[in-house]
């Protein structure tokens, strides 16, 4: 990312009301669906200068764009990449995510069901090394009730890092993550890359509230389409020699592309 869009995405930023994360209580949609858009960051000013007045964004320490480090897990044949490589539904991820700003860590579980929702369940992390789930019993016994893999035989797969900006909606019933700069690392065979030019956005709203999203409006106005997205599925099919990638391919030829 050149340093032109990037002053003019914090242009973009500095527009926006603060919320905060007390007050965006009532927007975590741990039960919700999603809807993705990948797309050049170059665009990202524009958008943002365009719903301005109709958004919220969050603002931890002073600070809005978020930088989020995430550890995901996976068994030893990649199950949870192949439910999802393969369009499993009812599929599961794991992972530690630390949020830098607020200095917290969660183990997070994310479900997509049967019917297309999502559901995140989280709960403090409460170790102190994040590669080694199976140390704390607290967490097996989530990881053993909310799916259906058992913590001793998970193990770390894949990293990320990147920089999320997140926009509520001021009627409080949607929220969008923006996240660009995105570090994939490969945590068996410690290979990386990085995606500088794009940015994944991703409206996420009630399951019984799915109103219209003037963001969606914009992207569509800009002729930006949907497009399913996995950080977890990408940053493995882009580092990872031993799993399968076909399904793939357009999305990898995506986020590869030199705007």
């Amino acid at each position: 990312m050149n340093t032109s869009i990037e002053n003019n995405i914090r242009k973009a930023i500095a527009k926006f009301a603060p919320i905060s994360l007390d007050q965006m209580d009532e927007v975590r949609l741990m039960r919700r669906t999603d809807t993705k858009f990948v797309f050049p960051v170059m665009h990202l000013p524009e958008l943002l200068n365009q719903v301005t007045d109709l958004y919220f964004m969050v603002e931890i320490e002073n600070e809005r764009e978020q930088i989020y480090k995430t550890t995901y897990f996976d068994t030893n044949d990649y199950m949870m990449y192949r439910m999802h490589h393969n369009g499993k539904l009812n599929r599961h991820k794991v992972r530690i995510r630390k949020y830098v700003y607020s200095n917290q860590e969660f183990l997070e579980i994310k479900n997509k069901n049967n019917k297309g929702e999502t559901i995140k369940k989280r709960i403090e992390n409460q170790q102190n090394n994040p590669s080694k789930i199976s140390d704390s019993a607290y967490s097996k016994r989530f990881i053993g009730k909310n799916t259906p893999y058992d913590a001793d035989l998970l193990s770390p797969t894949l990293g990320n890092k990147f920089i999320r900006l997140t926009l509520v909606n001021k009627n409080l019933k949607e929220r969008i993550t923006l996240d660009y700069k995105i570090k994939f690392t490969d945590l068996k065979f410690n290979n990386e890359t990085t995606s500088n030019d794009i940015c994944i956005a991703e409206i996420k709203t009630d399951r019984d509230n799915r109103s219209s999203s003037p963001f969606i409006t914009q992207l569509n106005a800009m002729r930006i389409k949907s497009m399913g997205f996995s950080k977890y599925c990408m940053g493995l099919a882009l580092l990872n020699p031993e799993v399968k990638n076909n399904i793939f391919k357009q999305r990898l030829r995506t986020i590869t592309k030199q705007y």
